[in-house]
Parts: structure tokens; C-alpha cells; sequence
């Protein structure tokens, strides 16, 4: 605590809610509810200072990260990462359209014994239930796919 002659008297106004806040935190610490907000003045000083400490470092981490990388040299990286990203996208997209085709031949023989009009049946549901499949969220997809009794009731439907 600071000397009696370094300390400065002030009012603060608080709401009846923040006084039982900090009521009930000087109580769980044995200490004045003067004392709880002092400490709650020192830490919001504290994170304050910690703000600008951070701002300072991450000053000093850019400036060294432009020393060793030109711009120029980082524009270069990242397209060099997109343009293999892009590739791999690609790939996945022609495995996906081999696997879409190889579906068609199959149902292509599975429908000789049937009629055209089933083949166009069985593939017009087949396409339905990828483009639900497709508009299906991020965060839905295993779920939607793990219920499995789910899946086979949206396949009856068709």
C-alpha cells in the first residue's frame, strides 16, 4: 500500500450491481471493498501496460521479419502456396468427376435389365442426393453422414 502522503482521495460512482460485484470479491479476498478496487484499478493498469508491451514486440518481430523477407519475397511464397492449393483443388476435383462417372457406368449396368426410364431415375437421385450433400455446412457434414439411418430415409424418398 502506498504512504499515506502518496495517496490521493477520489470518488468513483458504481452501480448497486458493480458494488455487490466487488462487495462479494472483497469478501472472498478479506479485504475492503477500497482495497478490491484499488486491485481491480491496478490490474486494468497492468493489462493497459501488457497492450502496448505487446503492440511494441510484435513491432519488433514485424520489422525483423521484413529484414529477412522482402515483401516481394512473401508475395512470392504465398502465391507459390495458392497456385499448389489451386493444383490440389484440381485433383481432388477429377477424382471426385471419376468417382461421379464410375457411379453412372454402374448404374448404366445395373439399369440394362431395367428401362431407360429407370436408368434416368436412379441417376436423377443419385445427383439429387449430391447436391443436398453439397449444400450441407461445414460443421453438418459428420453427422449427416454418420446417420446412416437418415441417410437411407432421404434415399427412400426419391
Amino acid at each position: 500500500m502506498a504512504k499515506r502522503d502518496d495517496r490521493i482521495i477520489t470518488s468513483v460512482y458504481l452501480t448497486k450491481g458493480m458494488c455487490e460485484q466487488v462487495d462479494k470479491a472483497a469478501a472472498r479476498e478479506h479485504i475492503s471493498r477500497n482495497e478490491q478496487i484499488r486491485r481491480y484499478i491496478e490490474k486494468g493498469l497492468d493489462v493497459e501496460g501488457y497492450s502496448q508491451n505487446i503492440d511494441f514486440i510484435a513491432g519488433i518481430i514485424r520489422q525483423e521479419l521484413l529484414a529477412v523477407y522482402h515483401i516481394e519475397d512473401i508475395k512470392v511464397i504465398v502465391e507459390q502456396q495458392t497456385n499448389r492449393i489451386a493444383k490440389m483443388h484440381m485433383k481432388s476435383g477429377k477424382i471426385d468427376a471419376a468417382a461421379f462417372f464410375l457411379l453412372i457406368k454402374v448404374l448404366m449396368n445395373m439399369a440394362q435389365e431395367g428401362t431407360g426410364d429407370q436408368f434416368d431415375q436412379m441417376l436423377g437421385e443419385a445427383i439429387t442426393l449430391g447436391v443436398d450433400y453439397m449444400q450441407k455446412k461445414d460443421f453438418q457434414i459428420n453427422s449427416f453422414l454418420h446417420d446412416t439411418d437418415n441417410l437411407r430415409r432421404i434415399a427412400d424418398k426419391l
